[in-house]
């Protein structure tokens, strides 16, 4: 089956870190024990925005400006039947973070998402269900502690998840 391909830029929070050190090797080795895709660990803030690339690596750079850092909380370990949602700790919509995310969208254009599902992916792929629920059970004892959202990335995220790369990271922080 060949693996799915996403489109466009996309707008991230990343941990930093130990907590990103930790998440990362989480999802290392989720990959290296099921055969699924080794990948940066983050939250979506806004996904398959179309370039050009400087035209969106300018108005995230603006977009940073206007927000100060703020808490994420992971919140559980849930699962979808959808590649790029395969197994995911939940993080909870703060209205900090719905703020930034309909903040970040009505910059690029766009109406906020009411259906915003904020989540830190650990596996993308499918997956037996009866796996699925085994690795929910381990992973719930993992669960990261909140921490600060501090940069906003833009990631080229177009094609598999091997051709996605980082393009430029700003710091959050509000102008005074």
């Amino acid at each position: 089956m060949e693996e799915p391909r996403a489109k466009g830029l996309s707008l991230w929070l990343m941990p930093e870190g130990v907590t990103h050190e930790r998440l990362a090797a989480q999802i290392d080795r989720l990959a290296e024990r099921l055969g699924t895709a080794r990948f940066a660990p983050h939250l979506t803030l806004l996904p398959g925005l179309p370039g050009p690339e400087s035209n969106v690596v300018d108005a995230a750079r603006a977009l940073a400006g206007e927000h100060g850092p703020f808490s994420l909380e992971p919140s559980g370990v849930d699962g979808a039947e959808t590649h790029f949602r395969c197994l995911f700790f939940r993080v909870q919509a703060s209205e900090a973070l719905r703020a930034a995310q309909a903040h970040a969208a009505r910059r690029f254009g766009r109406a906020p998402d009411p259906s915003f599902d904020p989540h830190l992916s650990l596996v993308y792929g499918t997956l037996d269900a009866r796996v699925k629920a085994e690795l929910s059970r381990e992973l719930a004892r993992e669960m990261p502690a909140p921490f600060e959202a501090r940069r906003l990335h833009v990631w080229r995220t177009e094609g598999t998840v091997g051709e996605w790369g980082s393009l430029a990271s700003f710091g959050l922080t509000p102008d005074v």
